[in-house]
Parts: C-alpha cells; sequence; structure tokens
C-alpha cells in the first residue's frame, strides 16, 4: 500500500459521503481510507459507514480534537505515505495521480502538495497562488511563506509516514494551525517542497462547523512559536528570514485583530507587546493599523474584518 488517506470526521454529515466518494473516484487507486470518527453527534458517522468500499476503514474514538484524531489514523496506516484530508473537503479524480508523479520526480522531498480551488460559499471561487513552472520542488519550506495563502495546506498535502512520526505527529489541544505547526516541525529537518501547479484539491471555506466559525480567537499558539523560534534561526538565509518574519506578521496581525473583535483588548495588548523580529517598515505598518484598531468603536473594526475576508 503506497497512500493511506486519513479523514478525521466529526459532525460533518452534510459533507462525508460526497468527500469519500471524490476520493474513491481517484484515477490512481492504490490507497486505503483511514476514516477517524472523534465523537460525533449528528449522523456522520452513519452517513460514512454508508459508503460501501474495501478500501475504507473506520475508526471510532471519543471526542479528543482533530490533532489525536489524525494522529490515530496515521498510526493505523499502512501506507509509506500519509496523505490528510478534511472531511468537509474534496479532490479532483486526478490528485493522488498528481502526487504520485511527484513522488516518482522528486524522491528525496518529505512534504507533496498540489494547488487547490477554495469554494467561499457564495458562489464564488478562487484559487491558491501557485509556481511557475507546472511541477517542481523547492529546497526549502520557509520560501512557501510568500505566498498569500497557505501553500502547504492539509488536504492538498502528503507527506511521508516517516517523516510526520520524526517530527511528532500533531500536536494535541491546538485549535487553529495544528496542521502549520506540523509542516514547520517537518522542515526543521530540512524537508524538500514538492508541488504541481495544477489544481487538484478543493477547500470548502464556508462548510457549516469549520475551525473558522467556532474559534472566535485566531490562536495558533505552536506555530506562532514554531516562527518565534525560526526568526533567530542563524542557519535560515536573508530571504528565508524575511519570509518567516512575514508569515509570523500576518498570523500576529490576524490573532490580535480577532482579540479585539472578541473585546478581548487587554489580551490584544499583551500580544502587541510580544511582537518578536524585525522592526521593519512593513511590520511597523502592521502594528501601528493594529494600535489604532485597539481604539476603534466595535462596528469600524467588524466593517474592516468584513472587507478583508472578501478581499482575500
Amino acid at each position: 500500500m503506497k497512500y493511506s488517506v486519513i479523514i478525521p470526521l466529526y459532525n460533518k454529515e452534510n459533507y462525508i459521503c460526497h468527500t469519500l466518494e471524490s476520493v474513491l473516484a481517484q484515477t490512481f487507486q492504490d490507497f486505503e481510507v483511514i476514516v477517524v470518527d472523534d465523537g460525533s453527534t449528528d449522523g456522520s458517522l452513519k452517513k460514512a459507514q454508508q459508503i460501501a468500499s474495501e478500501k475504507i476503514q473506520i475508526v471510532k474514538q471519543k471526542n479528543l480534537g482533530v490533532s489525536v484524531a489524525r494522529n490515530t489514523g496515521i498510526a493505523c496506516a499502512s501506507g509509506s505515505y500519509i496523505a490528510f484530508l478534511d472531511a468537509d473537503d474534496e479532490w479532483n479524480e486526478d490528485y493522488l495521480e498528481t502526487i504520485d508523479r511527484l513522488t516518482k520526480s522528486y524522491p528525496k522531498s518529505d512534504l507533496y502538495v498540489t494547488a487547490y480551488r477554495i469554494d467561499m460559499g457564495n458562489g464564488s471561487c478562487r484559487e491558491s497562488s501557485q509556481l511557475h513552472p507546472e511541477e517542481g520542488c523547492l529546497d526549502s519550506y520557509w520560501m512557501t511563506f510568500q505566498y498569500s495563502y497557505d501553500f502547504v495546506w492539509t488536504s492538498a498535502t502528503v507527506v511521508k509516514k516517516d517523516a510526520v512520526i520524526k517530527a511528532g505527529g500533531f500536536r494535541p489541544g491546538e485549535y487553529i494551525g495544528q496542521d502549520l505547526d506540523l509542516w514547520a516541525r517537518i522542515a526543521k529537518n530540512n524537508a524538500k517542497v514538492a508541488y504541481s501547479s495544477s489544481v487538484c484539491a478543493i477547500y470548502n471555506r464556508a462548510a457549516e462547523n469549520n475551525a473558522r466559525a467556532r474559534v472566535k480567537i485566531a490562536y495558533g499558539g505552536a506555530f506562532l512559536k514554531d516562527l518565534e523560534e525560526e526568526l533567530f534561526n542563524r542557519r535560515h538565509t536573508i530571504e528565508e528570514l524575511s519570509m518567516i518574519q512575514r508569515k509570523y506578521n500576518l498570523k500576529m496581525t490576524i490573532y490580535i485583530f480577532t482579540c479585539i473583535l472578541a473585546g478581548e483588548r487587554k489580551r490584544a495588548r499583551e500580544a502587541y507587546r510580544s511582537w518578536k523580529g524585525q522592526n521593519t517598515w512593513k511590520t511597523w505598518l502592521l502594528k501601528s493599523g493594529l494600535k489604532i484598531a485597539m481604539f476603534m468603536p466595535e462596528g469600524v473594526n467588524r466593517w474592516i474584518y468584513a472587507v478583508r475576508l472578501k478581499v482575500f
């Protein structure tokens, strides 16, 4: 078995059948599917059980969170490559075929990714930033931070099982950015990123009960700590440090602004004071905007955030 597809499942009864069908429809068929039901309280488990296929294994556990669910799936996996897919996302039929071509072309890579389409839920779609040429390999994961969207995104990412285990798997207790934290820890082992700019996966951003909707404050503490450590890692090139700072600034901006929107202005001020790294003009501009936001009426800040979601 070459690929193990890990799908954590929690209250996604309106999506899981379509997600599983998109996997079973792959043109490349050397895979198994491990669905880990994380204590769903709706009809998700029953829906998953209705999809008849010898490729699908369903594992049940009490509600312990998505990180533990993915780790459970990894522990059950027999494939040498782990493919991650969320229960409300889907793959185009050529996804695994594209990934398999990458694994053969770039066998020394640890991370394999494709571009993806973002379904905004209002009739509009966007595509993640793509590299040119069509396929290639980046020697540095940190250089993927030059793109607006997460270049290495969970449902469009396959990782060598050995690399996942060496990095320690997903960190339990993280509600936001568990995937980014794992990629960062894998990257510390000098991981290369093989990529295809073909759009092979679909992110249903407006899906009900997703992390964006559940969590008011976008605090990915583990990933922010990873970035802070890398900001002072002397092994990085100037270019890499610039990209790491860029990503850190973006994540801190979102964290602080969502604190403000949630009425946690004290927490926002504490985060603001803890800002790490170089104080470039771009950093100064972001911090100045956030400082102003701390004194703006709630309605104005919500309008700004709504505009940001539409634009980005």
